[in-house]
């Protein structure tokens, strides 16, 4: 029998037959690999793609000292605090909207402990203003890497000076450490909910949900794809999880890019 009973936070909390007993999926996670270090959980997913792998399978890793985000930024996470983890996906459909997705995911999953969670389009969480996880998908040949960090148990010392005042963790919010295994089984549960549907029906049924959630939705934004700076307003998504953005009084679509306020 598996041991479904409660872990000390960090201790134990996220070993792999502790969360078999804890996951109630049926097609995500059926294999789950834990790594002690890695530079990043999708750099070594990415790497097992090479192999013969699992459709779903979770790599998760308690230390991540390369992670990365969106435009090559890095990602940090404190070791034994962090919730950080790759899934390995082969859709059967394209892959758009399938980031937003994955926010729109661990945002209802995480509603549960924290009210409020917002999503800065296409792949940050926030709450209170403040950035509390982010998701970067990769392919890699016909499979997708879904990788997702969470700031689960991190105290405000254990930021960086230099993302101290833009960063949060459930922990900051609750005032209670959580179990990173109880989180993670709910964040997965509620993904392989919304992953069947979309494989059967696109983006479009989320569409509403992820608006009402959508940070900065009618505020004058910039939005950096590529070289290219674009300034206008954002006015919502299209059905394929794409950016509307209003720039001088045409609506412009933009399938990637970082959006920030303009000051």
């Amino acid at each position: 029998m598996v041991d479904r009973g409660d872990a000390a936070p960090g201790r134990g909390d996220l070993h792999p037959a502790r969360l078999l007993g804890l996951f109630e999926m049926k097609r995500i996670a059926r294999t789950v690999l834990l790594i002690d270090r890695c530079g990043s959980t999708n750099a070594a997913a990415a790497a097992a793609c090479s192999h013969r792998v699992a459709d779903g399978t979770v790599l998760i890793a308690e230390e991540q000292y390369a992670g990365r985000g969106r435009s090559g930024r890095r990602w940090f996470s404190a070791p034994g605090k962090s919730l950080t983890f790759s899934i390995i996906l082969m859709p059967h459909r394209g892959v758009e909207g399938l980031t937003p997705l994955a926010a729109l995911s661990a945002a209802r999953a995480l509603d549960g402990i924290c009210t409020g969670i917002g999503v800065k389009w296409p792949n940050d969480l926030y709450l209170g203003g403040k950035k509390l996880g982010g998701i970067l998908a990769e392919g890699k040949g016909a499979s997708v890497v879904l990788g997702m960090g969470i700031n689960v148990n991190e105290e405000m010392r254990d930021f960086p000076d230099e993302i101290s005042g833009e960063a949060t963790s459930l922990l900051i919010h609750t005032g209670k450490p959580l179990d990173r295994g109880a989180v993670l089984a709910g964040v997965l549960a509620r993904f392989e909910q919304a992953y069947d549907e979309w494989e059967r029906s696109g983006f479009a049924p989320f569409t509403e949900e992820f608006q009402d959630r959508l940070l900065y939705r009618g505020e004058q934004v910039l939005l950096l794809d590529g070289a290219e700076r674009i300034g206008g307003t954002v006015l919502g998504i299209t059905s394929e999880g794409y950016l509307r953005i209003d720039v001088d009084g045409a609506e412009r679509i933009v399938a990637a890019g970082d959006v920030s306020l303009r000051r």
